[in-house]
Parts: C-alpha cells; structure tokens; sequence
C-alpha cells in the first residue's frame, strides 16, 4: 500500500474530527497558551505530545451527552462546513484575521502583556455579542 501525504493529511483530519480527539486537540491549545505564559518547556512538551496523541485513534466509549461534547460537536460541524465553502473573499479576509489574532495572542502570551490579552478578551467577547444578536434578529 503506497501511502502519499494528501492520504495521511485525509486520515489525521478524519481522526481530528472526533470528539475525544477534538477534546484533546482543545485541552493540548490550553496547555500551550499557558506554556507561553509561564515560558514553561516542559509544558510545551506536554502541549506537543498532547496534540499528538489526538490525532491517534482513540477506542473509547461514545462521548457522554454534556454541555462540552455539545460544543465540540458544534465546533466540529462548524470546522467541516467552513473547509467545504469555497475559497472567496470573505474567506481569506477572516483566516487573516485570525492568524493575526493569534499572532498577537502569541506575543502577549509569551510577553505578558496583560492589557494585551485583556483587549483580546474583550473584543472576543464584542464579537460573540454581535453574534448572538445577529441570531435574534438585532441588526447592528
């Protein structure tokens, strides 16, 4: 069997896709963010191996029916349907967004900068904000 690395890219974002694994792939984000924070190595290590081990396939029970495993199936769902829309503007102007976020939540991160992630924080919030009202029909 000749294995390529479109086959291999298919099977890590099949087996990201699972609850348990996305679960993992949440916890290994977390523990990188405060690996920044504290300039801790040994819980970057952690974070690395923790983002491995969720792309393995994992034989456990059926996820239980809670409020987590609701968000993950919708940030599952949400994943999915945002690789599947077509590459457009609207596109690319948020995954730049996003990567600059993150970037900046990097460096504030790893500088502590406070006022920073602070300013992150609540422009997430803002954002989540306009959201909800957006669902109920309030038009900014």
């Amino acid at each position: 069997m000749v294995v390529t690395p479109s086959s291999l890219f298919a099977l890590a974002v099949s087996r990201h896709r699972q609850p348990w694994n996305w679960s993992l792939h949440c916890a290994a984000l977390v523990l990188f963010g405060l690996a920044l924070f504290s300039h801790g190595y040994l819980m970057l290590a952690a974070s690395l191996i923790l983002l491995g081990v969720g792309f393995f396939e994992l034989r456990l029970d059926t996820p239980p029916d809670n409020r987590w495993f609701r968000f993950v199936r919708g940030g599952v769902e949400w994943e999915k349907n945002w690789s599947a829309a077509p590459w457009n503007r609207v596109k690319w102007s948020r995954l730049a967004f996003t990567v600059l976020a993150a970037g900046l939540a990097v460096w504030a991160l790893w500088d502590r900068e406070l006022a920073a992630l602070m300013l992150l924080a609540g422009f997430a919030v803002l954002a989540w904000v306009v959201r909800l009202n957006r669902e109920n029909g309030i038009d900014p």
